[in-house]
């Protein structure tokens, strides 16, 4: 016995193929294909193809039951433990701001494991099954700041596009090795190996910019203000090292180990003036404060 509802609002937009991968994880690709191409999968009464965009009040049947012990939510909020609650910078009813710490992970990386999302959902007690918050950036686990979550499928693909385009101005501010020379910009692809989780620059990798503006020297070290012009992974820690300026306290890129961790911190994002974003948060700007491990050096 199959399953059939109505797509929500905040389904809507969505490619049917990929909505059912997310709302069935228990059913291989294959399957959901299979299904698809057979005709099984029906949107108000009629077959459909792979890329069918959804739209609200559509109704959906579909040849499987959920399994709800393989909903994101359930799996999380089983593995529920007491953390302090983590500092809100902002929240609306389009999105959440958080300060996220040094040490927690943007997403898990094991079934149940601990996370910003996860400890959020716990937190909103969310129980939901046609759309779970989700972030719309992500950090390192070590790099602390600012992170942003969608509350609604309309405003996680709003900002998932904001961001692609690149009109959303990310700061960071980090303390580097060295005294760095006034202010540069580094343009250079960025390749990654998942096997070893490094990254390199490369000529066959994704094209990356960084621009960079010493804000004080203090000794042997500098404190420089980061624009991530793209944002790739490990980006700003790359870029600083092959300029021969590695981020205190980043091991993996030759920072030293004279830090606890990389002193890296997301401390700003500003929206653009954007028609698509909502008119309240246009040209917002969010502010994360330095943490207490950093501020040392800016005193």
């Amino acid at each position: 016995m199959g399953n059939e509802f109505y797509i929500t609002i905040d389904q809507a937009g969505r490619r049917i193929d990929r909505l059912l991968r997310t709302t069935y994880p228990h059913v291989s690709l294959g399957a959901i294909m299979k299904a698809i191409r057979k005709g099984e999968v029906r949107l108000n009464g009629e077959k459909v193809s792979v890329s069918t965009r959804l739209e609200e009040g559509q109704f959906l049947q579909v040849p499987w039951q959920k399994n709800v012990s393989e909903s994101f939510f359930h799996n999380h909020a089983q593995n529920e433990t007491n953390h302090s609650p983590i500092e809100t910078i902002y929240k609306d009813n389009h999105i959440w701001v958080l300060n996220k710490p040094a040490g927690l992970l943007t997403q898990p990386n094991v079934k149940n494991g601990d996370s910003l999302i996860t400890r959020a959902l716990s937190e909103l007690n969310w129980t939901r099954t046609d759309f779970c918050p989700a972030t719309v950036q992500r950090l390192d686990r070590n790099t602390s700041g600012l992170v942003i979550i969608a509350m609604s499928g309309l405003t996680l693909r709003v900002f998932s596009e904001v961001i692609r385009s690149r009109n959303v101005k990310k700061i960071y501010y980090a303390v580097v090795l060295g005294d760095i020379q006034n202010e540069g910009e580094i343009d250079a692809p960025l390749l990654k190996d998942p096997e070893s989780n490094t990254v390199k620059i490369d000529k066959d990798g994704q094209n990356a910019l960084t621009r960079y503006k010493k804000l004080a020297s203090i000794g042997k070290f500098s404190i420089v203000e980061i624009e991530l012009v793209t944002g790739r992974p490990h980006q700003a820690r790359v870029h600083m090292s092959s300029v021969g300026h590695p981020i205190l306290g980043d091991k993996k890129y030759g920072g030293g180990n004279q830090a606890a961790r990389p002193m890296l911190h997301s401390y700003s994002i500003t929206l653009p003036q954007d028609l698509i974003i909502p008119e309240e948060l246009r040209n917002k700007t969010f502010v994360a404060p330095i943490p207490k491990d950093m501020l040392c050096f800016f005193n």
